[in-house]
């Protein structure tokens, strides 16, 4: 038996920003099963217990290139691009300062949480190895990491939105996100023109050595791969999503026109992305001009292909996509929870050796071939977190900022 709709409220309603809703049954699925395909594939990418001997195609290319590992985060910027292109119609009619409140409360919380969420292996190291004469204080300030994932997601979210609420045009957002990749590539050319891309010497980390300084870079090194620079390109890639979930809610449209319109735009990206990487490699780390656009125009495709199959056999499509419409109901939840119990599973000894690797070795590693266990055992490690999602889905209760 359910709760009552007034208890319901009462216990599912945080006060500091957090909201937790129940489900509209108007959700769009395209979005859910795509938001939920890019979260399976970030745990399964993040819970290699070897990254070395794992299928290369599941480690992210060392400096440029392309794998599938390199789709996770882009699909977070973009698909929230699309489920703000929704945004937009529901709070029209709200005033200028509310809509901004929002935006801007979201944007600050995405970053809030991201930052304490860097800090929280230096807190589980204080715990296990506590170094004489410090504190957590000290090792926060010295050196934790500042910039990550849900910064740069809260900083995308805050000036895709002000930008797509100021031109509003289809056509001009367009063109924006066009400008932002000029922007970002030729701030490249001009900083190392011979060696723009160069991994020791690019304009990204030089903005690093300004901000936040190499020792609050992911991993103490000299660049971070969710840096400031990057974040000009990435909100280009918000703002294709932008363009796809117009294209994907036009009421006007039937199904085929609408899939047809997504199919067209992604094709052209991925014409200009190949021709763009004559001149800018693709990398994942650097977020170049090429990677926005191979990656946004694959997206694309994506899309329409989910959204055709949710018209042509919708019972069948829901059903093979049911784990993904899980997990993507609850995005901040399961990027959050999964990543610092693997943290903390990383740090736990035994005989020496972080537990999660020792677990592996234990039990999959001489079983079989080593990379298939790897990637066996990072499967199973994304499978455990279904009943998660599906607990919170049962209940109908959807984790929100």
């Amino acid at each position: 038996m359910g709760l009552p709709a007034f208890v319901r409220i009462i216990l599912f309603r945080i006060e500091a920003g957090m909201l937790i809703e129940f489900k509209n049954n108007r959700r769009l699925a395209t979005i859910d099963i795509f938001r939920g395909l890019a979260i399976a594939c970030m745990l399964l990418v993040n819970a290699l217990p070897n990254f070395e001997l794992s299928y290369p195609l599941l480690v992210h290319a060392p400096w440029s290139g392309l794998t599938i590992a390199d789709l996770a985060f882009p699909g977070f910027v973009f698909i929230m691009g699309v489920a703000a292109a929704l945004w937009f119609p529901k709070h029209e009619r709200e005033h200028f300062g509310d809509k901004f409140n929002i935006i801007l409360r979201r944007s600050l919380l995405l970053i809030m949480i991201g930052f304490f969420l860097n800090q929280f292996n230096l807190w589980l190291d204080y715990i296990y190895n506590p170094a004489a004469g410090s504190s957590l204080l000290d090792a926060v300030f010295d050196h934790g990491r500042v910039m990550g994932v849900l910064q740069r997601l809260g900083l995308v979210y805050f000036w895709g939105m002000i930008i797509v609420w100021w031109l509003r045009s289809e056509k001009l957002i367009a063109i924006m996100a066009l400008l932002l990749l000029v922007v970002s590539s030729t701030g490249f050319h001009l900083y190392n023109a011979p060696h723009p891309f160069s991994p020791d010497n690019n304009i990204s980390m030089f903005i690093d050595s300004l901000f936040p300084g190499a020792a609050h870079c992911y991993m103490g090194q000299a660049f971070d791969p969710e840096g400031l620079y990057g974040t000009i390109a990435a909100t280009a890639s918000f703002l294709w999503g932008i363009i796809a979930g117009h294209q994907l809610t036009m009421k006007s449209a039937p199904t085929f026109e609408r899939v047809q319109m997504l199919w067209i735009s992604g094709t052209v990206l991925f014409i200009a992305g190949g021709l763009w990487s004559y001149g800018d490699i693709i990398s994942k780390q650097l977020w170049t001009a090429p990677f926005v656009l191979f990656t946004s125009g694959g997206f694309m495709w994506g899309l329409g292909l989910l959204e055709m199959g949710l018209n042509l056999f919708p019972d069948f499509t829901r059903w093979l996509f049911t784990p993904c419409s899980i997990l993507g109901l609850n995005p901040l939840v399961m990027f959050i929870l999964p990543d610092t119990v693997l943290m903390w599973l990383w740090l736990l000894q035994v005989n020496g050796e972080p537990f999660y690797p020792w677990l592996w070795e234990m039990t999959l590693k001489d079983a079989m071939d080593v990379p298939l266990s790897i990637f066996l055992y990072a499967l199973l490690w994304t499978a455990l977190w279904l009943p998660v999602a599906k607990f919170l889905h049962k209940r109908q209760i959807i984790f929100k900022l």
